[in-house]
């Protein structure tokens, strides 16, 4: 498992320094595969001396794999990263903690299949979790555990919801919006933005279907899934439109919508979470990774400066 991840993350830096998308698609899938996808579109657009993705290496921490010949085959990875050289071409790179523990699923979808990223969270440093394995391989899942996470996905979506419309955290964090290596897209903070930009705003999160849970060491669950998101934009001012200005040097996602008026704006994301459970139903996340994966306009009659709102930087909750 330890060469897999080892000559994925050198493919990965590969494809990362050339947006190149067909090498993208030959170690990635699922989620992981969308967000980084829409991320090379938005980077194309961007200044060409800024790296947007650094090239780094991930230290492989434990890797356990879900026994049985079934596919799809998977495995998990809990690794940390380290930073590598930047091309001579960069001369400024995004990355915000190039010390990032990892939590990776990887899956092969059939017989001779090459091994593929589907989720990749990341965590901040220090925190990783012990997986609960017999030498190579994950120990089966309590009953009991595998019913508390099966209900994680939904009821984290819920929250986030309520969050977003009312500001009310209910079992969320306020350090899940502010950590330094992973956050939370903070969803009030991006309605308050689009209330003072004359934008209304629903946000919408469902649990895609790509759950993962493995038993912990110590007791509990760790789950990787991902929460699909659709913000849906419309002016507050009644006959007016939204004017988007497209700034990748401000906003990289601004990029997947040219700069015009719009009646309408609707951008579709995607969330990985990785999360503890305990016996309690309570839950801890402990790592996150998102992007916007497509963003679409209905274009407006209005002009310029007619008050219906003007977006470019936050609009969105990732």
């Amino acid at each position: 498992m330890a060469a897999i991840v080892a000559a994925t993350m050198a493919t990965n830096n590969r494809a990362n320094a050339s947006l190149d998308l067909r090498l993208l698609r030959s170690y990635e899938a699922g989620s992981a595969l969308a967000i980084d996808a829409a991320s090379y579109a938005e980077a194309a657009k961007a200044a060409p001396n800024v790296c947007s993705s650094p090239p780094f290496g991930v230290r492989v921490l434990q890797a356990a794999a879900f026994g049985g010949n079934a596919y799809p085959r998977r495995f998990v990875v809990l690794g940390s990263s380290y930073a590598l050289p930047l091309p001579k071409s960069c001369t400024a790179a995004t990355a915000s903690c190039p010390d990032a523990d990892w939590l990776l699923e990887f899956e092969q979808s059939h017989p001779g299949a090459p091994w593929k990223i589907v989720l990749e969270p990341s965590a901040g440093t220090g925190r990783i979790v012990q997986v609960a394995a017999v030498g190579p391989d994950v120990v089966p899942l309590q009953a009991a555990s595998a019913v508390a996470a099966g209900r994680l996905p939904a009821s984290i979506a819920s929250a986030l919801g309520t969050y977003g419309a009312t500001g009310r955290l209910g079992a969320l964090q306020a350090s899940d919006f502010t950590a330094a290596c992973w956050l939370l897209p903070n969803p009030r903070a991006a309605f308050e933005q689009y209330l003072r930009s004359g934008v209304s705003a629903q946000q919408v999160y469902s649990p895609a279907p790509d759950l993962v849970s493995v038993p912990l060491a110590d007791s509990g669950a760790l789950t990787l899934f991902t929460l699909r998101f659709v913000v849906t934009l419309v002016p507050r001012a009644s006959g007016s439109s939204i004017e988007w200005i497209s700034d990748p040097s401000v906003e990289p996602m601004t990029a997947l919508l040219p700069s015009g008026q719009y009646s309408r704006i609707v951008e579709n994301g995607l969330l990985e979470l990785a999360a503890e459970t305990r016996g309690d139903d309570g839950f801890r996340i402990i790592g996150a990774y998102s992007g916007v994966i497509s963003v679409k306009g209905t274009p407006g009659s209005t002009p310029v400066g007619s008050g219906g709102g003007t977006l470019v930087s936050e609009v969105v909750p990732g």
